[in-house]
């Protein structure tokens, strides 16, 4: 009687440990599912930017493309930034895009929120930036956008 008891117990405590053990198992895979769904979450939101910047006929080209892309390293290490990319009119022989022309320019941003947009917009990086370029540019547009779902 005494070995039954004992066989008794031993199962009990496999139901129990082995019942623990699938239980912590569902609870991490719970929280792995939860984890991989903010990770997607994180990774499609966010505010993107596009800005178009038009340079004056006599601006130079070359002077104001490398001033911009001298900052974009600075900026791509900014808390926030998800993407920072100067972008000017592809050179393809494709006659279907509109053409802007080799004096405009653009630049597609991605931001984590609107406060690291913010940030961005007043470190002291781009305001000692922002009036090296400044006197290129004819005009320019500046737009906060989401993604659309």
């Amino acid at each position: 009687m005494k070995r039954n008891i004992l066989q008794i117990f031993r199962s009990i405590v496999t139901i129990v440990v082995v019942g623990t053990m699938a239980s912590m198992i569902f609870s991490l895979r719970s929280e792995l599912e939860k984890a991989k769904s903010a990770a997607a979450k994180t990774e499609k939101d966010g505010v993107y930017v596009l800005c178009r910047f038009d340079l004056k006929d006599d601006a130079d080209i070359a002077a104001y493309t490398s001033k911009t892309l001298g900052v974009i390293p600075t900026v791509r290490a900014e808390n926030g930034c998800q993407m920072y990319t100067l972008l000017k009119d592809a050179n393809t022989d494709w006659d279907k895009p509109m053409r802007f022309g080799e004096r405009t320019f653009w630049m597609m941003e991605k931001w984590d929120s609107i406060d690291a947009l913010k940030a961005h917009l007043s470190a002291p990086h781009m305001k000692a930036f922002g009036p090296t370029v400044a006197p290129m540019r004819k005009a320019g547009t500046f737009h906060v956008l989401e993604e659309v779902r």
